[in-house]
């Protein structure tokens, strides 16, 4: 659903303008079913003559700058901030990612965070103690 420039109302009555679905309370979903509108011929046509550009550049994130304008980066594109959140001391991936998700402005799904950690551990960028596996499995910290 495209919420741009769209005005809601929070729990305490304040009108704001969402960046996320989840942002919105479930009352206010009605107002934006309302607002929906289909997707038009000439939009449908464009595109997925968009999205084959997007696919031979072959970068792995994408972000939505607003409207319709979609970004690219490289697969590392997170990794220098959750690189912030490894500490010298000893903690769980889960907590490593849940600090991520809790702080940052541009998040993704936990799965992506939780390959890019595995990918920085691969190239031993940080000390590492259980089985790397499931995010819970294993402890991550600052390399000594």
């Amino acid at each position: 659903m495209y919420l741009n420039n769209l005005p809601f109302i929070n729990e305490k009555g304040n009108i704001f303008y969402p960046v996320n679905l989840y942002e919105i309370q479930p009352k206010e979903f009605l107002k934006a079913r309302k607002l929906a509108r289909p997707v038009t011929l000439s939009e449908f046509e464009i595109d997925p003559d968009e999205w084959t550009k997007l696919c031979v550049e072959n970068k792995g994130v994408r972000l939505l700058e607003g409207g319709k304008k979609l970004t690219q980066s490289n697969y590392d594109y997170y990794d220098t901030e959750l690189k912030k959140f490894i500490t010298p001391d000893w903690q769980k991936a889960s907590r490593i990612i849940q600090q991520f998700l809790n702080k940052s402005t541009n998040t993704t799904g936990d799965a992506y965070l939780l390959w890019r950690l595995k990918v920085m551990l691969a190239m031993e960028q940080f000390d590492v103690q259980g089985k790397v596996g499931n995010m819970k499995e294993f402890e991550v910290k600052e390399k000594q």
